[in-house]
């Protein structure tokens, strides 16, 4: 039986216009000319990889593709379908579907064309198919790499959590990201810059904020260009609830009050019960 998604030894029983048509005595698949690395007579045998095209029907190449049903690997979003999914390009001519059903409910979550996912290949419906792994299957990968305390290294967001962000290096190495150290919202396959903050058996953690000194001025930037856009008052104090400062801001309360604080110190702001102003000099 000729299976979807694996190598497998065909024998070539003939050609046709468009390649070479292989079997295993039971089945038959096309080999198209431009998928055959050189030219084939009948018997010969091939390593081909199955897919499926754009019908639905078994086809063959010698192109290897980059993930298979056990070996994850970063794939690249071509195409972005609302209310469907993501196609990803893994090396075949053909891209596949990684399902909703994998992404986040809320859209805006979503990977843009041009992010990367880790995922492994599956069958959904005869089909070949995608899905991102998770934290445990990151783990369970165990690579030999260490990043040290204060190291900052690239990573791409595999799972937007209620507590943080899950991220996975490309060697790949799981990292989380707590609330408390993020800056506004981030999207699945988006790559960020993270600083490792610690290590627990062989799980990191980091922040993505910049150190307090470092961010406090440009957050001071972001409320004054928010009260500029409100004509100099905004219904925000430091009163307000987190979340309305995050909707509103993209800043945690935290970081709101210290640039809040420090607009007040410096008497750039003044503010009563209901608002804050800009102080006119």
């Amino acid at each position: 039986m000729i299976k979807i998604g694996e190598f497998q030894k065909l024998r070539v029983v003939r050609l046709s216009d468009l390649g070479y048509m292989l079997s295993d005595d039971n089945e038959d698949v096309l080999l198209h000319f431009r998928q055959a690395t050189k030219e084939y007579k009948p018997n010969d045998m091939v390593n081909v990889f199955i897919y499926t095209d754009k019908a639905g029907r078994k086809t063959a190449t010698e192109s290897a593709p980059i993930i298979t049903f056990d070996k994850p690997g970063f794939v690249k979003v071509t195409e972005v379908l609302p209310g469907a999914g993501v196609f990803v390009n893994i090396n075949m001519p053909k891209d596949v579907l990684i399902s909703k059903d994998y992404l986040p409910y809320d859209e805006t979550l979503w990977p843009q064309k041009g992010d990367e996912l880790l995922a492994v290949l599956k069958i959904k419906k005869d089909m070949l198919s995608a899905k991102p792994i998770g934290r445990f299957d990151i783990i369970a990968l165990k690579r030999m790499v260490n990043y040290i305390e204060g190291e900052d290294v690239n990573a791409v967001v595999v799972r937007v959590g209620e507590k943080g962000l899950s991220l996975a290096t490309h060697d790949p190495m799981y990292i989380f990201v707590p609330n408390s150290q993020l800056r506004g919202k981030h999207r699945l396959g988006e790559e960020l810059k993270v600083t490792i903050t610690k290590k627990i058996e062989n799980e990191y953690y980091g922040r993505l904020n910049a150190q307090k000194e470092e961010m406090i001025e440009p957050d001071k930037k972001i409320i004054l260009d928010y009260l500029d856009k409100h004509h100099g008052v905004m219904k925000i104090t430091a009163k307000t609830s987190a979340d309305i400062v995050e909707k509103e801001l993209g800043l945690s309360r935290k970081a709101f009050k210290r640039a809040y604080g420090g607009l007040y110190k410096d008497r750039v702001i003044d503010f009563d019960e209901e608002k804050t102003f800009v102080i006119n000099k």
